[in-house]
């Protein structure tokens, strides 16, 4: 993006934060937070710079050079060490002159496994936009080849890797898990990569309801995942049952 574009997308931005409103509603999503955080047993530290090292850096194919990151919680969740952050950015949509601000709430957890996952992301189609503009190595992958795929998954999901791990990944995601992606997730949006599992969600002033769905479902799938992959630490990758 061209330094002028940014500055003026920039200075959009400021004047939308002096607004009355937005204070009032970015206070209310502090407190949100915050409570939240108590309550679950994380630490809350609010904003972030990225530059800073005191923190860890939540990446993912969100993380970018002028992505800003707030309401930042950090803990240990069900024996899962979890991240928390609400993202903001703003991106050129892919092959247009376009601009689209993104607000992102991402629940982070790293994996127990040993056993070395490929980088995939599942894509919720009304996030298809952002995710494409902002990461390019991975690709869409067909599925199917081990089972049926729910068709609230395959209308609603596109799963993204590289070819080469295709069929891993479908042995990863196999349809019970896609079913239940696809029924308790709503439009959220999943991403592995070095063994770290990246919930997605759009959500500038989340409720608590919403941040405790995000966490539930981010916990549930990394421990679906690990109970899964158990086995398979000793053994040549192999479809396991869905």
């Amino acid at each position: 993006m061209k330094l002028s574009k940014r500055l003026s997308l920039r200075t959009k931005q400021l004047l939308r934060h002096m607004t009355p409103r937005h204070v009032v509603r970015s206070r209310i999503t502090r407190s949100t937070l915050q409570r939240f955080a108590e309550k679950v047993g994380l630490v809350y530290f609010g904003y972030v710079d990225q530059r800073d090292d005191d923190h860890r850096l939540v990446r993912g194919h969100t993380v970018s050079s002028t992505h800003a990151d707030n309401h930042y919680c950090v803990g240990s969740i069900r024996g899962y060490d979890v991240v928390l952050v609400a993202r903001n950015d703003t991106i050129r949509v892919k092959h247009s002159q376009a601009y689209e601000r993104c607000h992102w709430l991402i629940a982070t957890v790293d994996l127990h496994t040993r056993y070395e996952l490929p980088h995939f992301y599942i894509g919720h189609g009304s996030r298809r936009s952002a995710f494409e503009a902002s990461f390019e190595q991975l690709i869409p992958l067909q599925i199917g080849t081990f089972g049926t795929y729910p068709h609230d998954f395959t209308s609603n999901y596109t799963v993204y890797g590289m070819a080469s791990h295709a069929l891993e990944i479908e042995q990863i995601i196999v349809p019970g898990v896609a079913g239940v992606i696809a029924s308790h997730f709503r439009s959220a949006s999943i991403e592995i990569e070095d063994n770290c599992l990246y919930l997605y969600i759009e959500s500038q002033h989340p409720s608590e309801e919403v941040l405790e769905k995000l966490i539930s479902n981010a916990l549930w799938l990394a421990d679906t995942l690990d109970t899964a992959l158990a086995p398979r630490l000793d053994e040549s990758p192999t479809p396991y049952a869905a």
